[in-house]
């Protein structure tokens, strides 16, 4: 029985069940429109496909949209869309909408601005997220039996849609804070790995050679920090698809040959002999340079870790019409055969020792994958077992007309010249070591610990190049180099600007080169590098 008050329950005919399954199918398409849409824009298009087939006045939601982190009301009259804003006339109206009592599929009598209104709610999911929507029509008939069926099939997509829409918003959320903590963590790590390594090649030119070996386990023990911080800041860009290349033309051969002398350290260690065939690696590749060093670094690393000590390690090459494959091989302890398939997989690893000899991260190979992806090309592993050795194979495209590159001359090069540095650094580790190893290169060095003072003492100085840190306290990096280009009228407008910084990531490089830096260097650097970034460039003869 109805209740009094209530319509009675009109059956669907035949007509009108075509009807409603014809429009109950154009509703289902709506959730491919609204995919990675945001929680407003997945409720507009709902209304607006409501709103096609039942005559509505007015749609009043109550939902949590965010970044808000509480309820609001939004009102939609008409083919306008959601609005916060409710006009002052129907604010009585929205008030009433709680006082109203509402069962399903029933429609309730209420007055509005616009007159005598029936009016549908209806609940957008339960739990904790659960929201309410009222639906309202001019038509003394609302809710038909199709009508009710169909607004029921939007609000239980909706309410799905919104529920999709919030928990991308907590992802998207959730994975920028992973960065911004990534980035700070990769900065904080770099930083008194920054002096270590200065203060080392500090001593290491102004030692007797006495304590030659000690001074190689920290210099290889740095640098395996290094990898690993690189390495873990990569696996977020990797997971994320933000991985940024610089594409240049540039050498192979050299190119692998910096990937060698990076892993040198580890290889003398573990008295490894390593082999590389030059001619073969004589092509041009199209990339990043960068990028290309580090997947090369990596499998060299890889292979070095996992060969017995006095093992054979070679890079050699084949080229075919439009590409360049590169060997690296090893006599090492070889691959499972259940695991080659799964060994450029992130966190993908062997079985450890106990003292984890052979460990690592699972995530240098996963690295590699990705990179030589992006530059267009393929990398495969083999192994005939345990204890049988592996060959990596990387395949790359090449630059078809292999153009001469003219050998620069030490001539070239450049010297100090007795260039005017200034350096700003708030560690004052890094900076006093900094200082004295610039000094020895022959440069004239002014270091100071803070913006200000770098400031005061800019002018007076008269710098060629400045070398600044960027997390500096009051005026960051970017905002020192600003200022300085304009003090007394644009004076030091000339001068080189570098940044040496714990931060990174692509997006650091980039608005380095955005704020007019010359160059962005990542700490810990080495010496050589900062060195060749200070001189000026060569003049071409």
């Amino acid at each position: 029985m109805n209740e009094p008050g209530q319509r009675p329950v009109i059956a669907l005919t035949l007509e009108d069940a075509t009807a409603a399954l014809r429009d109950l199918m154009g509703l289902l398409a709506l959730p491919a429109l609204w995919a990675g849409r945001d929680g407003a824009t997945v409720l507009q298009l709902m209304a607006d496909a409501v709103g096609s087939i039942v005559p509505l006045r007015f749609v009043l939601a109550e939902v949590q949209l965010p970044p808000l982190d509480q309820r609001q009301l939004v009102l939609k009259l008409g083919s306008k869309a959601f609005t916060p804003d409710i006009p002052a006339e129907w604010q009585s109206f929205v008030a009433l909408r709680n006082t109203l009592s509402f069962s399903a599929d029933h429609a309730v009598e209420a007055l509005s601005p616009l007159g005598p209104l029936q009016v549908l709610r209806f609940h957008l999911g339960t739990g904790l997220h659960g929201q309410r929507i009222w639906f309202g029509s001019l038509a003394k008939s609302f809710p038909t039996a199709r009508q009710s069926a169909f607004l029921r099939a939007a609000v239980t997509l909706t309410a799905t849609g919104l529920n999709t829409a919030r928990l991308d918003f907590e992802r998207d959320k959730a994975n920028r804070a992973k960065d911004e903590f990534m980035a700070m963590l990769g900065h904080e790590l770099r930083n008194p790995l920054a002096p270590i390594v200065t203060t080392l090649s500090l001593i290491k030119m102004k030692g007797s050679g006495q304590l030659a070996s000690e001074y190689a386990v920290i210099e290889r023990q740095v640098a395996h920090m290094g990898r690993l911080v690189d390495d873990l800041l990569d696996v977020t860009r990797i997971t994320r698809d933000k991985v940024e290349l610089r594409l240049e033309t540039f050498l192979l051969g050299a190119t692998v040959a910096a990937a060698v002398e990076g892993v040198s350290p580890l290889v003398q260690e573990k008295k490894h002999r390593i082999t590389v065939d030059a001619d073969s690696l004589d092509v041009l590749i199209n990339g990043d340079a960068g990028r290309i060093r580090q997947v090369f670094a990596n499998l060299l690393n890889n292979a070095a870790k996992y060969t017995p000590s006095g093992g054979d390690i070679s890079v050699s090459a084949t080229t075919t019409p439009g590409w360049v494959s590169i060997y690296v091989r090893d006599n090492g302890s070889g691959i499972l055969a259940e695991l080659l398939g799964r060994v450029f997989n992130l966190f993908e690893q062997g079985k450890s020792t106990i003292d984890r000899a052979e460990g690592g991260l699972g995530i240098g190979l996963a690295i590699v994958k990705k990179l030589v992806q992006l530059h267009g090309g393929t990398v495969r592993a083999e192994s005939e077992g345990t204890g049988k050795g592996s060959v990596f194979t990387v395949t790359l495209p090449v630059v078809e007309v292999l153009l001469p590159i003219a050998p620069v001359s030490a001539a070239d090069q450049g010297t100090t010249g007795g260039l005017r540095v200034l350096l700003v650094d708030d560690n004052l580790d890094a900076l006093e070591s900094m200082a004295a190893v610039l000094d020895l290169y022959g440069f004239t060095v002014l270091a100071v610990g803070s913006p200000v003072e770098a400031l005061e003492k800019a002018l007076a100085f008269k710098p060629d190049v400045f070398v600044l840190d960027i997390g500096l306290p009051g005026l960051n990096g970017y905002e020192l180099a600003a200022e300085l280009r304009k003090l007394d009228g644009g004076r030091l407008q000339n001068a080189k600007f570098i940044a040496l910084t714990g931060y990174g990531q692509a997006s650091d490089k980039a608005r380095a080169r955005q704020e007019g830096f010359h160059h962005h260097l990542t700490k810990p650097v080495q010496v050589d590098d900062l060195v060749a970034a200070i001189q000026p460039a060569p003049v071409p003869g």
